[in-house]
């Protein structure tokens, strides 16, 4: 590049010389263009030199960003690699998640169903309870209501069964347990009330027996002495006679009705003494007199078997009240040791439903939160490239 700025000396050559300084010129113009030329293919060496240093730099520098590039295009492709197989997993994951939550939601709506029918057969089966508790309760107000003899006290049980019929269940099993303790005092109550009345009526009986056991005895010794007196009056003869036999009559009837306690019969026995005794002035015959003594018999026969007939019907319906009342007793306490087992087979039923309705409920609950942690935990885990479809 500087040959050119170089050849004006070709102007010196041209000038006004000798020929024989044409000769020099050339030369040293040839010297010069061999210098130029030699000037110039070292500059140009010296150019390319650098340009292939400059080139071998550019050649370098390119291969180390090609060897960087492969390097990350390595990595790259590893992270690539290792994105898709995390991306694999964590779909597998989450299907394998989805899966599950799948068969647990199954699960739960078979536990549901499972509770549903549970609640419907313990719904049924409370009812048949609560029935059979109104049954008892009904049953156990016949008992108290025949062991109370009080109008108000019956008024006041219906009253309160109307109200319980707008009562809840567990005030209705409540009210029952009361009635049923109730039921209980008012039979011990009745069974001690008949156990006294049992005592009486059996006194009554004894003193009953041991008065005709007397009574008995006394007839027996007021005909021994009768037949004893009549056999000593039959000697004796006429109108005398049969006085005397008649006073000696009433004089045994006298004494026997003493000795057994009827002493009242004295003024109609006195009476009729007086009346036999006027009457026996007034008719003087015979026949009268003898009639007056068969009645006399008679009157006094009638008077004791009617005693006796009384006194029998009396035992007999104090015996009658007596067994009665035993038979109703032994019914009354069958029937409460029945409805008291009733009762309380009841209330054990009803408590291991409430225990096993809890239990259930309680596994539910459980169950549902079980699930729901297992949903959050795998929800957060999810990386943010798999969630962000599903936002």
């Amino acid at each position: 590049m500087e040959a050119p700025s170089e050849t004006p000396p070709d102007a010196q050559i041209k000038g006004p010389d000798s020929p024989n300084n044409d000769t020099s010129h050339l030369s040293d113009r040839n010297d010069l263009r061999a210098e130029l030329q030699s000037q110039s293919t070292e500059g140009t060496i010296v150019l390319l030199q650098r340009e292939g240093d400059v080139v071998a730099d550019l050649t370098k520098l390119v291969d180390e960003i090609s060897r960087e590039r492969d390097s990350l295009r390595d990595k790259v492709d590893e992270f690539e690699a290792s994105l898709k197989d995390k991306e694999n997993e964590l779909a597998k994951k989450l299907d394998e998640e989805l899966r599950k939550t799948e068969e647990l939601k199954s699960e739960v709506e078979v536990s549901r169903e499972r509770i549903q029918k549970l609640e419907s057969e313990i719904k049924e089966r409370n009812g048949l309870l609560l029935d059979l508790l109104r049954v008892s309760k009904e049953s156990l107000k016949r008992i108290i209501e025949s062991a109370d003899e009080d109008e108000e006290e019956k008024a006041e049980w219906t009253s309160v069964g109307e109200e319980e019929e707008e009562e809840g269940d567990e005030e209705e099993i409540a009210e029952t347990r009361r009635m049923a303790r109730e039921a209980e005092e008012k039979v011990r109550e009745c069974k001690e009330k008949r156990r006294k009345e049992k005592r009486e009526l059996e006194k009554s009986v004894v003193s009953l027996t041991e008065e005709n056991r007397d009574i008995n005895s006394l007839l027996r010794a007021a005909l021994v002495e009768k037949e004893a007196v009549e056999k000593s009056l039959s000697k004796l003869k006429g109108n005398n006679s049969n006085e005397q036999k008649r006073v000696a009559l009433l004089q045994i009837a006298e004494r026997g009705l003493q000795r057994v306690g009827f002493g009242f019969m004295m003024g109609t026995t006195g009476t009729t003494t007086t009346t036999t005794g006027s009457e026996q002035q007034t008719q003087t015959s015979s026949d009268t007199s003898e009639c007056e003594e068969e009645e006399i018999n008679v009157s006094l026969a009638s008077t004791v078997e009617r005693i006796m007939k009384n006194l029998r019907q009396e035992i007999t319906q104090l015996r009658r009240s007596f067994e009665e009342s035993r038979s109703d007793t032994e019914r009354l306490q069958s029937l409460t040791e029945k409805q008291s087992l009733k009762i309380t087979e009841y209330t054990l039923y009803i408590k291991e439903l409430e225990d096993r309705e809890r239990v259930l409920a309680q596994n539910v609950i459980l169950c549902f939160i079980k699930n729901l942690e297992i949903f959050c935990v795998n929800y957060l885990s999810m990386p943010l490239s798999i969630l962000i479809p599903f936002l």
